[in-house]
Order: structure tokens, then sequence, then C-alpha cells
């Protein structure tokens, strides 16, 4: 956990709001794209072939002002909406130097993210407690947070000024076919992995989650917090690694699992490449 953010202030420690952090365990404000992969360790369970990092807005608990660690973060690499697509587009794997944000850290109104009480207990979602702010969860489930980044790619920048305008959401489509009705935007043509985040917080006995908030949360507080969930990706995976399962598994469209690279091995084989 830190101030810092490489991606929106990049060289200036201390910038930015409360963070979490994930991945790569060296990740602060002078952490880039060229030098990700010669920096720290990894906690993921790739192991070094993944040296990615993935941080989110700090969850605080408000009644003591101290931010909650996760009990997780469950990343996932997706085919997403492609498989519905009907261009005929071909996905290509994750491009060397790419990095992104999805969400928005200024939202004061429901936005992008979701939140539910989850019951690890039985593997189950409570009912009733989805949707875009923070909700009351009982003692024993987790507060779990959800949020899908942009799978179009303009094909061009690794990154632009506001770190979002060189990626985008897949557009409907209509064509007559309910399967095949999605396609990305022409300004955007190229299909990449849908990357989602899943962090979990545990909710402890007198823990009261209707005083949580991010840490970006800046609106009035007598909105629910949640709002502004955002998080932010930088690529650090061995390239050579990422386009074997970008192709095996995502273009494929094998269901590889945790890990596995879809021509029977595992990412636990490369370590220290």
């Amino acid at each position: 956990m830190s101030f810092d953010d490489p991606i929106v202030y990049p060289g200036r420690p201390g910038a930015a709001h409360h963070h979490t952090f994930f991945g790569n365990t060296a990740i602060d404000a002078f952490t880039t794209t060229e030098n990700i992969r010669s920096k720290g360790n990894a906690t993921c369970r790739g192991g070094t072939v993944n040296m990615s990092a993935y941080w989110v807005p700090s969850m605080i608990d408000t009644t003591t002002n101290r931010p909650l660690a996760p009990v997780s973060l469950l990343i996932y690499y997706k085919t997403g909406q492609w498989p519905y697509m009907n261009d005929n587009s071909v996905m290509r794997p994750l491009p060397k130097g790419l990095k992104m944000i999805a969400g928005d850290p200024s939202r004061s109104t429901p936005g992008q993210g979701q939140f539910q009480c989850f019951m690890p207990a039985v593997g189950q979602t409570r009912n009733g407690t989805g949707g875009p702010s923070i909700p009351t969860c009982m003692p024993g489930d987790t507060v779990r947070t959800h949020i899908n980044f942009p799978q179009c790619w303009d094909g061009v920048n690794l990154d632009s000024p506001d770190h979002k305008s060189h990626m985008a959401f897949p557009e409907n489509f209509w064509t007559g076919n309910p399967y095949k009705q999605w396609r990305c935007p022409l300004s955007h043509p190229v299909v990449l992995p849908l990357i989602t985040f899943i962090v979990d917080y545990a909710v402890t006995a007198g823990a009261a989650t209707n005083k949580w908030r991010l840490a970006s949360d800046s609106y009035d507080v007598s909105k629910p917090g949640g709002y502004s969930l955002h998080a932010d990706w930088m690529n650090g995976w061995d390239p050579v690694v990422s386009d074997l399962w970008g192709i095996k598994c995502m273009r494929e469209q094998r269901d590889c699992g945790s890990a596995n690279l879809g021509d029977g091995r595992s990412t636990l084989e490369f370590q220290g490449n």
C-alpha cells in the first residue's frame, strides 16, 4: 500500500490517493513498462513470468481511518465479448508495454464497478447485495469488488494522456444473429483479452461495512461509498509466455484455468526466465 501511482503520477511519489497494490512487489512511482520486469518479485500464482502491476484504491474503514488489507485479488484474463463479435476479428495477445485504467476515480454517482456480499463458506453471493456501492455485509462475508477493463485497443498507443482513450469497450452491433451482436469500434479495432479484477475484503465481527469507503471517494459522505471504484493495470508479463497463452487459451478458446498455458504446460515451469 502507498500513495504512489506510476500511471497517473509517474515519478511523483506520494502524489496519489492511497492505493493497494498486487502482483509485482516493487511497484512505486518510478515503475515503468521498461523496468517493470527487472524489479521486485511476483506474488501472483504465475510467478516471475508475470511481473505485472495491479492496483486499486484502498478500502478505508472510516471508523478507524485505516486501510483494510484485502483477502485476495483474483485476476481473470478472458475472451470476453470476442466470441460474440460478428466482424471476423482476430484476438491478439497483450502487447508489451500496455497500461490502462478501468473506471473513474472522480466519479460521485453509480459507475462501472460492482460490489456484493460474498459468502465464502457456501461459495455464493448474498441475495440482494449486488450493486454499484459498498453493501452492508454480515460477519464472515467478504465485500467483493468487481471491475472489467476495456478489451478493444487502437492498435497504436500503449498509453494515452487520460490513460483510457487508447482503449474502448465493445459496441453492440445488431446483425440479426442474437449470438453475434458485438464488435470493437472502428477507432479501436484490435481485440485483446478481457482483464477483470475481483478483490475481496473480509468482514470481521463488529465491522460496519456501511462505513467503508474507497480512498478515492471524495464526494459527499451522505452518499454510499464505492462509486469511484477504478483499477490500474501495467503489463509485466514475459511476452513469450503471454503471447503463448494469448493464442492457445484466448484465440483457440481453451478453458485453461489458473496458471496454465493451454499447451499442457504451466507458467510455473518457466520460473526464473
